[in-house]
């Protein structure tokens, strides 16, 4: 059994409603003076301008990121050749984040994460979300040192995104029963905290699901439950405690090309279909509850709300078996065949 490795953490984490105002303060107390900030366009007129004002003196350069790709990276380094950085900033949502996270690890420097939207676990996880050839790819990166999550900004967001992030929390239920089912029929090494830091916040956001996710204290709940969750990855040494046959799920409906959906909204879905076989083969969980915490938020639960049709979704569930193949989940377990899983999509509603 391999034990957890010493994990590398943020070192600090701000969630309030004027998160954006200790920029200069932090930066300060952390040594940090000559910073280059990645931004959307959008996020940049939104936050990211105010933010620069308040650091004018602290800001060697201010890129826009277009592509989340190695080849956006390669493009930055370019850019700043031989220029003194000591920190990256990035003030947007997942794309922005995740080219700052691979820069920040290239360039051996602290990353400070602001996110503009909170749509997944990327604004604190040590993992990075980029597609090359069109193919979804997770890269191991160094987590955010700093993160300063402004419910202010994050509230301005589209909802969609929010909802987005609402799935990709509690999908950390699903993903943690499978890290368990794969300790007791693998033997594979498994972190009860990096667990418990993982579904606790999921749990609880399922007992308060609110119709407003907006609300700030409901916000502030799912934010501070995404920050969690990649500070869990950060301690388990991988992403087990947040993803687990969902996020297969949703990994092969993004290489096959099915249907418009989000990350979070993919998950959210996958989440109730393997809550359901987790119910069915081993009488664990309540795939329900998790269907209708969704619901209560107004989040997709069908797989017409993203795009895709029933014969689609069977066909991801399959293919979900050859990605990371290492990674034992209830999929693999039950091996179930397409009769099965066409079931499970009809009971649960999905299609």
């Amino acid at each position: 059994m391999r034990l957890t490795k010493i994990a590398e953490i943020p070192s600090f984490v701000e969630i309030s409603e004027s998160a954006r105002k200790k920029v200069a303060q932090v930066m300060e107390l952390s040594g940090l003076s000559n910073t280059v900030l990645l931004s959307g366009r959008k996020s940049y007129e939104l936050a990211g301008k105010k933010i620069r004002e308040k650091i004018r003196g602290s800001v060697l350069d201010v890129f826009f990121v277009e592509t989340a790709s190695m080849e956006e990276v390669r493009k930055l380094e370019f850019s700043m050749a031989y220029s003194d950085i000591d920190s990256v900033m990035g003030i947007g949502g997942g794309k922005v984040l995740d080219v700052g996270k691979v820069l920040a690890s290239e360039l051996n420097v602290p990353f400070i994460s602001i996110p503009t939207v909170a749509s997944h676990d990327g604004v604190a996880s040590p993992v990075a979300s980029f597609k090359e050839k069109n193919r979804p790819a997770s890269l191991s990166v160094n987590p955010p040192a700093i993160i300063l999550a402004d419910l202010t900004i994050l509230r301005k967001s589209p909802v969609r995104y929010l909802r987005a992030g609402f799935g990709d929390l509690i999908s950390n239920i699903t993903a943690v029963r499978d890290w368990e089912l794969s300790r007791d029929k693998t033997g594979e090494a498994y972190s009860e905290v990096a667990a418990s830091m993982a579904v606790m916040p999921a749990n609880l956001m399922i007992k308060s699901a609110s119709l407003d996710i907006q609300n700030l204290k409901t916000l502030e709940m799912l934010v501070r439950g995404l920050v969690l969750s990649g500070v869990s990855i950060s301690i388990a040494g991988s992403s087990r405690p947040a993803s687990g046959a969902e996020h297969k799920f949703s990994h092969a409906l993004d290489y096959l090309g099915y249907g418009q959906g989000l990350h979070g909204e993919q998950v959210g879905i996958g989440a109730i279909i393997m809550e359901y076989l987790h119910q069915k083969y081993y009488g664990t969980g309540d795939w329900e509850a998790v269907k209708d915490a969704l619901e209560s938020v107004q989040a997709p639960t069908t797989a017409r709300e993203i795009g895709v049709t029933k014969e689609q979704v069977v066909e991801a569930l399959l293919f979900a078996r050859q990605i990371r193949k290492k990674r034992y989940t209830i999929l693999e377990d039950i091996n179930a065949g397409r009769d099965e899983l066409e079931l499970a999509v009809e009971k649960t509603g999905v299609a």
